[in-house]
């Protein structure tokens, strides 16, 4: 593993009240968009993160006030833009068939949205030799260059393939595309090693960016006390993921955070952004932060 190399400052923290779970969070144009884990609905919010609009993009027949009870969610975890209006969300896989779901969303004027049943292609990833032993929980997606990475917690592998097979077979039902794999070993709180919960890209330069989040759970399924999170920068070289990493811990503003989703807000300088965090607190309200990031020489 490189040294670290960057630099992070936490900026402002408020909490996010209106987007239960938070786990997802993207920008268009002027607005975030955002999802909650167990909520059916897509949140857009303006550059203040207050709650302008929601819109439906699951099933709300299982809905128990403001959200889906755990053994019915979709559990979407993972949340990133394609190009200029469309956004794919993914469902967990951690559980099946509830949660191997995947959403198309085309945001403009109007919102229109397509579901898809990826039972098939998750359950072709769940029995890879490399998951072989280990829970699928998908929690992370960052599209770069025609290529769709999802980001594994717990056995913490990033699974890289086409977007264009990848919506063929959506549309199709044939032909799933074959993943290639990269596993990783992140550092640990108290013994426990960080898992994967976000991802992102940053535009200008060769990085995933990542975070993750340690918490003491037995399970993929079950929440437990979390203990803190980190964010972290993966080299691409000619469409092939890096084995080193940079990774630093992400600063508490109060209590331990489980930070579930990553974006670039702004490009500052050819060395420094402005990131957008949202956490998932698991009850408590969700909150969002925005952080610096300054990768050094």
């Amino acid at each position: 593993m490189k040294q670290p190399k960057f630099h992070i400052e936490l900026l402002s923290h408020q909490l996010l009240p209106e987007v239960p779970s938070a786990s997802g969070i993207i920008k268009f144009k002027e607005d975030f968009y955002a999802i909650g884990d167990d909520s059916p609905y897509m949140f857009q919010l303006d550059s203040d993160f207050n709650l302008l609009s929601k819109t439906l993009i699951h099933s709300s027949e299982k809905l128990d006030g403001e959200t889906i009870p755990k053994f019915n969610k979709p559990d979407f975890e993972a949340m990133e833009m394609i190009n200029e209006r469309e956004i794919l969300i993914f469902g967990s896989g951690s559980k099946s068939p509830e949660r191997d779901v995947c959403v198309w969303v085309e945001v403009g004027e109007e919102i229109q949205y397509k579901a898809y049943d990826i039972s098939l292609f998750y359950e072709n990833v769940r029995n890879m030799e490399i998951m072989k032993g280990h829970e699928l929980d998908i929690e992370g997606l960052a599209y770069r260059d025609g290529l769709l990475y999802l980001f594994n917690r717990g056995r913490n592998v990033i699974f890289s393939f086409s977007y264009i097979d990848f919506i063929t077979y959506c549309k199709t039902g044939i032909d799933f595309p074959i993943p290639k794999t990269n596993l990783f070993t992140l550092p640990k709180i108290n013994g426990l090693e960080a898992g994967f919960s976000g991802a992102t890209t940053l535009s200008d330069k060769p990085y995933l960016l990542f975070t993750a989040a340690v918490e003491d759970t037995p399970n993929s399924y079950e929440d437990g006390e979390i203990l803190g999170s980190f964010i972290g920068l993966i080299e691409l070289k000619n469409e092939e993921i890096s084995d080193d990493f940079l990774i630093q811990p992400i600063p508490n503003p109060g209590l331990p955070l489980k930070v579930e989703s990553v974006i670039v807000d702004k490009i500052i300088s050819e060395n420094k952004v402005e990131l957008v965090l949202v956490t998932d607190n698991d009850g408590k309200p969700s909150e969002v932060l925005r952080v610096i990031l300054e990768i050094g020489d």
